[in-house]
């Protein structure tokens, strides 16, 4: 039974992190902010396709943040966008004390052209894990 809480307890450790240990990529600039993507946790789900951001903010803001990761889904078909859970933190790149946690979805938004969402959503619905083929970007799975 105390090897069984041990191996329960590593593997919550493990799985904890979440995006902590993310490999993030420089996206552009959004009113001063830096925007990151993390590559890695590109996923497809049916027709959808989920992604992490990062915002590291040029200056504290109201809730006294200096970062904030988004977990951020896309309607591939529907050119749309809606927030999963949201974090805010005390310091850039997610260090410091973790100020917002917010998990409840957001409704769908139409994403802009032109924008730094519009170019998430194109890495995220043709990317996935692998490159895809061209022409096959809104075929579902088989």
């Amino acid at each position: 039974m105390r090897r069984l809480l041990g191996t329960l307890f590593c593997m919550a450790l493990v799985l904890g992190q979440g995006v902590a240990n993310a490999a993030w990529t420089y996206m552009g600039h959004i009113d001063g902010h830096t925007v990151l993507i993390d590559l890695t946790t590109v996923e497809l789900k049916g027709r959808n396709a989920l992604v992490w951001m990062l915002t590291n903010y040029s200056s504290v803001t109201a809730n006294q943040l200096l970062s904030a990761t988004t977990h951020l889904e896309f309607d591939c078909d529907k050119n749309k966008v809606r927030y999963l859970q949201f974090y805010g933190y005390e310091g850039q790149m997610q260090s410091g004390a973790r100020l917002i946690s917010k998990t409840q979805s957001s409704v769908f938004v139409p994403v802009e052209i032109g924008t730094v969402m519009k170019s998430f959503q194109q890495i995220a619905c043709t990317r996935g894990p692998f490159f895809r083929q061209e022409g096959v970007l809104n075929k579902p799975p088989k």
